[in-house]
């Protein structure tokens, strides 16, 4: 897969933008949230519960990878990623010993991932019923949808702004998808 620094510089720059008209618009990221509380209470009465052990974050043990959207990005964005460097070792940059630190703006992927084996079926189906909601969101609120894996994203961010990216105002292998 191609690294960050392969991506069409314009890819990086809709990044940034589509990120960024995401932050601007207050109801959008409200309703994100407001899905996101859906998606937590789906995980409840599912009898989900994330025993915080982190191993859902080494993607690379795990042997998946994690994408989100653009608006996803800019609520992410509002909590500095402890270790940037995990980005490189295909792990999140937002785990601290086996607890995230980002845990209340966590990507859908996050919310609906859990180890227990018999939770597969309901994680992938729940992951794309949320996931057309969330694309809607975008829609409705005439915001640029970009899809793209979550290591490679932070990079991009922060390449773009810079080696110490403000990740308040506005990182490793897979392209941007944007649509």
């Amino acid at each position: 897969m191609p690294h960050a620094s392969d991506i069409p510089s314009a890819g990086l720059c809709d990044l940034l933008q589509a990120v960024g008209q995401c932050r601007k618009k207050p109801a959008f990221m409200e309703a994100l949230r407001a899905l996101y509380r859906c998606v937590d209470q789906a995980a409840a009465d599912q009898g989900a519960v994330c025993m915080g052990g982190g191993v859902c974050c080494r993607f690379d043990v795990m042997g998946h990878q994690l994408y989100t959207s653009a608006g996803e990005l800019a609520l992410l964005g509002s909590v500095r990623p402890p270790d940037m460097s995990r980005c490189d070792r295909d792990r999140c940059p937002y785990q601290r010993g086996p607890r995230c630190e980002a845990r209340q703006v966590r990507p859908l992927g996050c919310r609906v991932f859990f180890c227990r084996g018999d939770l597969v079926r309901w994680s992938n189906e729940t992951y794309e019923k949320y996931h057309r909601q969330l694309r809607r969101l975008h829609k409705t609120h005439l915001l640029p949808y970009a899809y793209v894996e979550l290591t490679a994203g932070l990079t991009q961010l922060g390449e773009i702004l810079g080696s110490s990216p403000d990740y308040s105002q506005s990182t490793s292998r897979a392209p941007l998808l944007l649509t």
